[in-house]
């Protein structure tokens, strides 16, 4: 990774990027079930509509602008679930191979105890070799697996469940 990346919590200002980064994904099927480009109206909705303080977006910055973003979401809407959340960890294609996924990730895993998070869950499709490899290393271990969970043009897709706890 290079010595300039800076991560911060997200603003509305960054929502292009965010958005961005998100739909550079969607081609590969390997980063997200959503089949079409997100829109601008949803990406705006989905920031609005959280706790930012227990639920924080952040988004690393190089030289060249945002080159990632992370997230935690609520595991499920029920309040005693709180202690347990979701974690999401997106890179640039410009960006892949330089750590900044795992520079996101260990920024996301020091917020954890003041977002009062000490469950987290990690999905990520089977086929996703880097991932899985990516969590693995941060101490996540695998807590389930979905066979076939999802089709992606025609491809039933297994989903792996990783849990992390302090």
């Amino acid at each position: 990774m290079s010595g300039g990346l800076r991560i911060r919590a997200a603003t509305e200002a960054d929502l292009e990027a965010i958005r961005a980064i998100y739909n550079e994904s969607i081609p590969r099927r390997i980063a997200t079930a959503d089949l079409e480009p997100q829109t601008a109206e949803a990406r705006r909705a989905w920031f609005a509509n959280r706790d930012h303080g227990t639920r924080p977006v952040l988004v690393a910055e190089d030289a060249q602008g945002v080159c990632a973003w992370g997230s935690f979401t609520n595991f499920k809407d029920r309040a005693a679930y709180a202690p347990t959340a979701e974690i999401s960890v997106y890179v640039a294609d410009r960006a892949a191979g330089r750590g900044v996924g795992r520079a996101m990730l260990d920024a996301l895993l020091g917020r954890a105890p003041a977002c009062g998070i000490d469950r987290i869950l990690a999905i990520c499709f089977a086929h996703n070799e880097a991932s899985l490899r990516l969590f693995r290393s941060r101490g996540f271990t695998e807590w389930g697996t979905f066979p076939d969970a999802c089709v992606m043009d025609g491809v039933r897709r297994s989903v792996v469940i990783l849990g992390w706890m302090p």
